[in-house]
């Protein structure tokens, strides 16, 4: 009963093309760089709570230019995002 009435309801709705293969990947692309940005962002956060967690002097300097490094890393992935989606 329900699916009939889903397939009506559908039946009305207006077709979507099928995308290009070029598009598709840049979606794909685009998708898989946010969660790429996302999780660099993660990683840089848990190196600064590392470096502050440390006594060693060496160690918390280490975590924090790794901290600096992933994100100077976030900034050009979002650099590059925003270039692919102003097209």
């Amino acid at each position: 009963m329900l699916l009939n009435l889903f397939k009506a309801i559908n039946n009305m709705q207006p077709k979507v093309r099928e995308l290009d293969p070029t598009t598709t990947q840049r979606i794909k692309e685009g998708a898989y760089l946010t969660k790429i940005i996302s999780e660099t962002e993660v990683a840089a956060r848990k190196c600064e709570f590392y470096a502050g967690n440390c006594s060693d002097e060496q160690i918390a300097q280490f975590f924090q230019d790794e901290a600096d490094t992933l994100y100077k890393a976030k900034h050009t992935l979002q650099k590059y995002y925003e270039s692919m989606t102003e097209e």
